[in-house]
């Protein structure tokens, strides 16, 4: 972490402060140390893990499926101009739709338990396909000679030329659907009342306004957000010095 992102966060700590002392009611704003307290005494309870990993596990099938799905269509995309126009009115749909519709479409289609990873898919599906798609349609003129001279198989032209000319993509596109898919997944356990799920405790928390323990699993969030946008920085960087 850079001295700037520490200077500015003990600026937002300090200004939450003045705000809780200010209003001085925890129903509306917890004091920061009430809810460092409460965060903690979540790491001593099962059912804060049992939550992060229901949750976790829906957004990494929901992720997974969507990734898959879109890999394999925008290359046939790119590939076969006929597929890639009869496909265009679908794409531009899923794109169009709102989250929200989405999310009380298919929660009253599937109910609370299997719509979430459902959801997770809809929304990241075109997020992946338009940006491979769009990676592919860059490709360099050059590439597309060679091709051209040196024809391959669909299969081997994939494995050889197109996989590695994506990952760049791949991994840029996965940082950020997947920090997207995670809150929108939530806010689906949220409206669907999931029984297990970090949606669940947030919607228990709302229900008997404790605000302090709605910011301590806010900060769950939060955390969670930035391991997994570390993580897949860690995986960008590499593939940036030749890892």
């Amino acid at each position: 972490m850079k001295k700037e992102h520490g200077f500015t966060i003990l600026v937002i700590i300090v200004i939450w402060q003045f705000l809780s002392m200010t209003v001085n009611n925890d129903i509306l704003i917890p004091f920061p140390i009430e809810v460092l307290k409460n965060f903690i005494d979540l790491f001593t309870k099962n059912v804060f893990y049992s939550s992060i990993i229901a949750t976790i596990y829906r957004v990494l099938l929901g992720f997974l499926i969507s990734f898959g799905i879109a890999l394999i269509l925008a290359i046939i995309a790119n590939r076969y101009k006929l597929f890639r126009n009869c496909f265009e009115p679908i794409q531009i749909l899923a794109k169009s739709i709102p989250n929200i519709s989405y999310i009380i479409i298919v929660l009253v289609w599937l109910g609370s338990e299997k719509s979430v990873s459902v959801i997770c898919f809809l929304i990241l599906f075109p997020i992946f396909y338009n940006n491979f798609l769009f990676a592919m349609d860059e490709e360099p003129q050059e590439l597309k000679d060679v091709e051209k001279i040196y024809p391959e198989s669909f299969l081997e032209l994939t494995r050889v030329k197109t996989i590695p000319l994506l990952l760049p993509t791949i991994l840029s596109t996965s940082k950020m659907a997947f920090g997207l898919g995670f809150k929108v997944s939530v806010m689906a356990e949220i409206l669907g009342q999931v029984q297990v799920g970090i949606g669940r405790q947030l919607y228990i928390a709302r229900q008997n306004l404790d605000t302090t323990n709605l910011f301590a699993w806010t900060i769950v969030i939060i955390l969670l957000c930035f391991i997994i946008d570390w993580v897949f920085d860690q995986f960008i960087n590499r593939k940036k010095h030749g890892g």
